[in-house]
Order: structure tokens, then sequence, then C-alpha cells
């Protein structure tokens, strides 16, 4: 690729050189893992007597949690107690 050529690449794609080395390192994990998903997917839809039924409860599974979550919060949420004011917002602070 010429000088040129990447110049002009770059200057479409403002929003990845923006993204930074986390940024974009995120980007191709998250790639990877929904590669790998739909990979998973194809795999089960291949099977002739009930595939189709398993790739379907499972993205129906998907949607309910992700609907579940947005309702209820985080699924491995802690639970804080006491009366130190520690996340209540009530009571004296040690610091």
């Amino acid at each position: 690729m010429t000088q040129a050529a990447a110049h002009v690449l770059a200057a479409k794609l403002p929003a990845v050189q923006a993204m930074g080395g986390g940024g974009l390192g995120h980007w191709i994990v998250r790639l990877f893992v929904w590669h790998e998903m739909f990979r998973l997917f194809r795999y089960l839809w291949d099977i002739h007597t009930f595939g189709p039924f398993i790739v379907l409860l499972i993205i129906a599974v998907l949607i309910g949690l992700a609907i579940w979550r947005r309702q209820h919060g985080p699924f491995l949420r802690r639970r804080q107690a006491g009366s130190a004011g520690r996340g209540t917002g009530s009571g004296p602070h040690d610091w």
C-alpha cells in the first residue's frame, strides 16, 4: 500500500484512528467473539433433526437475559449491607 493510499484510508476512518490501542484491541476481541458465536450457531444449525430449534432457543434465552438484566440490573451484583455508610448513602463515614 502506498503512502497516499494509507492517508486516504486513514481519512475515511477517523473513528478507528481515534480509538487508540486499547479501543482497537477491544474492537478486535469483540469481532473475534462474534465470529466464534456465529460459527457455533452455524455448526448447531447443521444438525438435521433439531439444530434450528437449538439455535432459536439460544437466541431467545440471550434476548430474555438481556431484557432481564435491563430491568433488574447486573446478574452478579454484590449485596452491600451495613450501617457504615458503604453503598447506602447513610451513616457515618470512616475516612
